[in-house]
C-alpha cells in the first residue's frame, strides 16, 4: 500500500521543481535539448486565449501531431508565436518563441505582455513547417476606463455523450468579447444512456487517462472556432477529477468503475495538471502535486470584477453524501 503522506510530499516536490524549471527561462536554449521531428500537423486541439489583463492576454496550444493517443515523445519543440493588429499578420506588435516540453504534455503557455489595452489583437503558432490557423484575442478595458458595455457568454457541463457542441457555433456567430467557463470541461467517466456520440479511453483516473479525454474534447472543430473567437475565462467543478469530490476526499464511486491502487491525492495532482495543460491561464496556476491556485481575480474598466472561485479544493465534504 503506498503512504499517502510520502506520496503528498514526492508529489510537491514534483510540482515544484517542474515550476521552478519552467521559471529559470526558455529550456529549448538549453544545450543538449533533443528537439522533437515535426512531420505532419502538430496543431490538432487548437488554439485558445485567456486570462486576458490590460496590457496583455495568455495564449495557448498544444502540439498533437497524429491523434488523440500520440505525442512528440520525450523531445521538446521550439514553438513561435506572433501577435498582430490584422488577420494577415502584416502588422506584427510582438513575436517571440516557446517550449513546448514533454512534462506538460507539449502544451504552450505565451504569456504576453505590452499590448494595448481593449483592443483586438490576432495570434497564431508555428512549429516545424506548419502553422496554426489564427486565433483572435482581446485585451481588458485599462482598470480607470469607463466601459459602457462588455458581450458576456458563458458555458459549462460540456459532456461529450450528451451530444455535439453545435451551441458553440451559435456562440461564436454572437461575437463575444469573453467567455467564461464555469465548470465540468470533461467528464471523468463513460456510459451515457443513448450516447450521441462515445468517449474513448473508458473510466479517466490517470495522467495519461486525463490528457486523452482533454484532447479528444478539444478535437471538436465547434468547440475550437469558439477558443480562437475570443479570449475564455475559465473555471472548473468536480468532474475535472472526479464526480462530487471534495477537498482531498473522493465523490461518488459507481461500481462500475475500475479499483484504483493509488490514493485519491494522486488522481486529483493528475487531474490538475492535465487541466492546467489544456488551459489558457498563468504560470501561478502551475500545480505543485495535489495542490494548484486556480482562484483569481479579473477586471474590465470600472464596468466589471470577477472572482473566478474554486469551489472545490477547499471545500468541506458534503454531509449527505
Amino acid at each position: 500500500m503506498i503512504n499517502s503522506n510520502i506520496d503528498r510530499r514526492n508529489l510537491l516536490k514534483s510540482g515544484s521543481a517542474l515550476a521552478a524549471a519552467l521559471a529559470t527561462g526558455p529550456l529549448w536554449a538549453q544545450p543538449g535539448a533533443a528537439q522533437a521531428r515535426i512531420s505532419s500537423n502538430p496543431f490538432t486541439l487548437g488554439v485558445a486565449s485567456g486570462s486576458p489583463q490590460a496590457d496583455g492576454v495568455v495564449l495557448w496550444t498544444r502540439l498533437l501531431p497524429t491523434g488523440l493517443f500520440s505525442s512528440l515523445g520525450k523531445d521538446v519543440a521550439t514553438v513561435r508565436w506572433e501577435v498582430a493588429h490584422d488577420d494577415q499578420f502584416k502588422q506584427i506588435v510582438q513575436q517571440g518563441q516557446s517550449l513546448a516540453a514533454p512534462e506538460l504534455a507539449h502544451s504552450v503557455h505565451v504569456e504576453v505582455a505590452g499590448l494595448q489595452a481593449d483592443r483586438w489583437y490576432f495570434y497564431r503558432f508555428h512549429a516545424g513547417d506548419f502553422t496554426c490557423p489564427a486565433g483572435r484575442t482581446r485585451t481588458a478595458p485599462a482598470a480607470d476606463a469607463v466601459v459602457a458595455k462588455l458581450r458576456l457568454a458563458y458555458a459549462s457541463c460540456q459532456r461529450w455523450e450528451h451530444g455535439y457542441y453545435s451551441a458553440y457555433r451559435h456562440l461564436v456567430q454572437d461575437q463575444p468579447d469573453l467567455v467564461m467557463f464555469l465548470g465540468d470541461y470533461i467528464y471523468e467517466y463513460p456510459g451515457a444512456a443513448n450516447a450521441v456520440r462515445n468517449v474513448t479511453g473508458g473510466w479517466v483516473q490517470t495522467l495519461d487517462d486525463y490528457r486523452a479525454r482533454y484532447a479528444l474534447h478539444k478535437s471538436d472543430a465547434d468547440l475550437q472556432a469558439a477558443h480562437a473567437a475570443c479570449p475564455w475565462v475559465l473555471s472548473w467543478d468536480d468532474h475535472e477529477v472526479h464526480n462530487d469530490y471534495t477537498g482531498s476526499t473522493e465523490g461518488f464511486t459507481s461500481s462500475a468503475e475500475p479499483a484504483r491502487a493509488e490514493p485519491f491525492e494522486r488522481r486529483r495532482a493528475a487531474a490538475y495538471q492535465a487541466w492546467y495543460e489544456h488551459m489558457p491561464v498563468r504560470a501561478a496556476a502551475i500545480p505543485r502535486g495535489p495542490d494548484i491556485t486556480a482562484y483569481r481575480r479579473l477586471d474590465f474598466g470600472t464596468l466589471m470584477r470577477v472572482n473566478v472561485l474554486d469551489t472545490r479544493q477547499f471545500r468541506d465534504d458534503q454531509p449527505c453524501g
